[in-house]
């Protein structure tokens, strides 16, 4: 799927570049809301829009943004594949980690390893400051 900036749009619109690649989005949004269990009425309360719009999304009338792309995976939707058809692959991705971890130093795996200790630290205040977002934005 091609994605083309545009001055003109807010920064939250993907600017799909036609009608087609709206409609085939809105059809994996279908999808991947359908995989997980939900109605369009539960992930329009979760995204904080009123229902019609959310049938938009999938009927491809309207661009959810990348805001509400980024609340959707929150959900568990597979955002890789709603944007480019690609279904995610933990197994590629993890065989890829290896391999560049294989390739460092041992000075640069002692700072990967610091670094993944400071994130761990972080992630308790991160996920607390994510929610508290989540909810006010409600």
């Amino acid at each position: 799927m091609l994605l083309r900036p545009q001055s003109d749009c807010p920064s939250d619109t993907m600017a799909l570049t036609s009608t087609k690649q709206r409609k085939e989005l809105g059809e994996r949004l279908q999808s991947e809301r359908e995989r997980l269990g939900y109605t369009q009425e539960q992930i329009a309360s979760l995204l904080g829009v009123p229902l019609d719009q959310y049938q938009r999304y999938e009927t491809g009338e309207s661009d959810p943004g990348l805001f509400r792309m980024t609340r959707l995976a929150a959900i568990g939707f597979d955002a890789n594949f709603v944007i480019t058809t690609e279904r995610h692959n933990p197994v590629r991705e993890e065989n890829e980690l290896l391999s560049r971890f294989r390739s460092l130093s041992m000075h640069g795996k002692s700072s990967l390893f610091m670094t993944l200790d400071a994130l761990e630290r972080l992630a308790p205040n991160l996920r607390r400051t994510i929610r508290k977002t989540l909810r006010s934005k409600k």
